[in-house]
């Protein structure tokens, strides 16, 4: 028996220290492939860093010859010696060394008051130019050095050209005007030296042309070599990942890549790192760095990791249960703080687009105000108006709602719904949203069942998320086609298919896949400068799942987008009373609620800190034929209540949250005076709070019910209303 648990435990031991070795040696090619990976993260950010530098350089060379050229037209130079004059001028107070004009037969004039003349002067070889502007090319740079007759090279220097067109000298065309720089001036633009140690470089920049000739190179041991071609550099590599014929290919595509090479008898490889400059300019920047480089950062990093690992495999079973516990914890709290940043920015973007709406009919509303004519209109704005408010309600009150927040979802309701007036309302929410921009709003209606069972909040976020976007991304003069239709399931259910179709910049195959994933934006040249939160789609796509629907999504680029919106409901047979008082008059709906007829009429004391909300209740309640008084404070209250004859205040309307005595105190306060109403009072609490906590200390403190703002006029009169019945 012990034999057999000695022989369980070596096999454990075994297994354990081998699993430990995987894990090791997996943990170590991880660390190496993240520090190689962030090292060519920080090798891109130099790399460009200095390729903007220098082509910001060379911009400003070309633009210098090109103010050049313009002060000779400007100073009529028409002379050799105007020009060579000018050219002298020029070169003492430019940045170049030497300044060139280049005639078309090849004659140079120069800043020293000498013209070569091709087969007449002795023509020194570095100054023909020619051979340089044979491609079309309207602007060059080149190397260019000064040699001796010996061939070695005296000075370094860098050629820019700007080629001209219809200026002549004494009859002459010239071609060119040529900039001599030395090499130094631009690479005080480049990172010269990079992961430097004990004073040696392990890196080095460098710009080449398409050819693979370098212009700049700032590693120094290329040119003593004689490797002064970056393909015969990498032709002497003893391996590299690619081969010359593929960076020629990358480099007519234009690519920015990077790879490994090595040369032989050399301990560690190479990364060249390669960005092109501008397309005109046909350079490209190169950054080279050692292997040495990403070795010396991991290798600390890998011993410590080993100790690490093996104090941890030792304590792993100690530590098990904590560690789990802890990560589940950890993963909730991750989940709902995702849950409600992801809810509350989609909030913020179903909050705006009715809100636009909502300024727009009031807007409409101030103008027209005067004009008996619009009356009509005017109501039927003042309709809308009311269902974009109450829809933004609705919003609201879900985003003060924590608990949902913090399960991560919201509560569908089953209740019954007018389908044709949902979606007049959606059409009236949007018509300003889509017409403004120049776009043909079209809706169309073919509907078996007027009433469903349904959450209409939730159908009307999708649809106007769904719309909201087509306004967004269809250009003026081009057309939004809203429709809704129905198909009955069986004789107790129907699917209602709202569709929106669009003829707007449409969306590419590739994109359709990921439509309706979270923060998911399509971004092409036809959709710059349009923002949104890239939660839309996904929240829409999940609320049309969980009424047990489903969104899909047909398009083509340049062509427009086709949404098909699904929801299967139960049919409801009788409409509601209260759903058909939706499309009474306003003032049918107001006499059902107004208070019976009285010789006095009831007084309200409103206790409102907001100067415009107390206005607003005032003026409402004595229209329907109320006597207010108004308190800007708890303690204004309790003293005009006090100051009052007994019986004179039949209701006071009491907000909760003011400055110098808060509603519930000053409720305490009336309810403790010594009268005879102090206790039978009406005290309604008026107030934006909604949660639960605030019902019960708004009760507690000796109120009588709870209103939520803002306040539903309809019902604070049915209130009203029983209240007097029973008085």
């Amino acid at each position: 028996m012990k034999k057999k648990h000695k022989l369980l435990f070596v096999l454990l031991l075994v297994f354990t220290l081998m699993f430990v070795c995987f894990i090791t040696v997996f943990y170590i090619r991880q660390l190496n492939r993240t520090i190689s990976d962030n090292t060519i993260r920080s090798i891109s950010e130099i790399a460009e860093h200095d390729k903007a530098a220098i082509q910001s350089y060379i911009n400003i060379c070309w633009d210098d010859l090109q103010e050049i050229q313009e002060r000779f037209a400007s100073d009529q130079c028409k002379t050799v010696e105007d020009i060579e004059t000018r050219l002298n001028r020029e070169s003492a107070t430019s940045g170049f060394t030497h300044i060139y004009l280049l005639a078309e037969d090849g004659t140079v004039y120069t800043d020293e008051f000498t013209t070569y003349i091709p087969g007449v002067s002795p023509l020194n070889k570095n100054l023909d130019f020619l051979p340089c502007f044979n491609n079309n090319k309207e602007q060059i740079i080149i190397r260019f050095d000064d040699e001796n007759l010996n061939g070695q090279v005296i000075n370094e220097n860098v050629l820019y050209g700007i080629r001209l067109k219809d200026f002549q000298i004494e009859g002459a065309s010239m071609l060119a005007l040529i900039g001599i720089s030395d090499i130094s001036s631009i690479q005080s633009s480049m990172v010269i030296d990079s992961f430097i140690k004990n004073g040696q470089s392990r890196g080095h920049s460098a710009l080449i042309d398409m050819e693979g000739n370098y212009i700049i190179n700032i590693n120094k041991e290329i040119y003593l070599n004689k490797r002064n071609n970056l393909f015969e550099h990498l032709s002497e590599s003893a391996s590299s990942e690619l081969t010359n014929v593929e960076v020629k290919q990358k480099f007519d595509n234009l690519e920015t890549f990077g790879f490994y090479h090595s040369h032989a008898g050399e301990k560690n490889r190479e990364l060249f790192y390669l960005i092109p400059l501008k397309n005109e300019m046909n350079l490209y920047f190169i950054m080279s760095v050692n292997e040495a480089v990403f070795m010396e950062q991991s290798r600390p990093l890998i011993t410590l990791s080993m100790v690490m690992l093996i104090t941890s495999m030792l304590a792993v079973v100690s530590m098990l249960l904590v560690v789990m516990n802890y990560q589940t914890k950890t993963i909730r709290a991750s989940e709902k703080a995702k849950a409600q940043k992801d809810f509350l920015s989609n909030m913020s973007h179903e909050i705006r687009t009715p809100l636009n709406g909502l300024i727009g009919i009031n807007h409409l509303i101030m103008v027209h105000i005067n004009d008996d004519s619009q009356k009509p209109q005017i109501k039927e704005w003042l309709k809308k108006s009311q269902s974009t408010a109450n829809y933004l309600l609705s919003l609201v009150n879900d985003i003060l709602d924590m608990s949902k927040l913090q399960a991560g979802k919201v509560d569908l309701i089953h209740a019954p719904l007018l389908v044709s007036a949902l979606v007049d309302e959606i059409s009236a929410m949007q018509t300003d949203n889509i017409t403004s921009r120049g776009i043909n709003f079209i809706v169309e209606k073919d509907i078996v069942e007027p009433c469903i069972e349904g959450d209409a909040t939730r159908i009307k976020q999708i649809l106007m998320n769904i719309l909201g976007n087509a306004a967004k991304f269809t250009p003026q003069g081009k057309d939004i086609c809203f429709s809704v239709r129905q198909e009955k399931s069986d004789s107790n259910h129907i699917v209602t298919i709202f569709q929106c179709k669009d003829t707007g910049i449409g969306m590419s195959k590739e994109y359709l896949d990921k439509i309706f994933d979270s923060f998911s934006q399509e971004h092409t040249k036809n959709t710059v400068g349009i923002k949104g939160t890239g939660l839309g789609m996904a929240i829409s796509k999940l609320l049309a799942n969980a009424m047990g629907g489903d969104i899909t999504v047909e398009s083509e680029l340049d062509a427009g987008s086709t949404f098909t919106i699904t929801i299967p409901s139960l049919i409801v047979k009788e409409i509601p009373d209260y759903l058909k008082e939706e499309t009474m008059p306003p003032a049918a709906v107001n006499e059902a609620f107004a208070p019976a007829e009285s010789h006095t009429p009831l007084k309200i004391l409103i206790v409102e800190d907001v100067e415009l909300n107390a206005e607003i209740l005032s003026e409402i309640l004595c229209l329907e034929g109320f006597d207010t008084a108004h308190a800007c404070n708890g303690k204004e209250a309790v003293e005009i209540f006090e100051k009052s004859a007994v019986h004179e205040f039949d209701i006071i309307l009491m907000d909760m949250q003011m400055p110098v005595m808060d509603g519930c105190t000053a409720s305490l306060k009336i309810r403790n005076l010594n009268r005879a109403d102090a206790r039978t009072v009406t005290i309604y609490a008026c107030t934006a709070n909604s949660f639960q906590e605030d019902r019960d200390m708004a009760i507690k403190s000796g109120m009588n019910d709870f209103l939520t703002k803002p306040i539903d006029i309809n019902i604070l009169l049915k209130k009203i209303n029983q209240i007097h019945i029973k008085g």
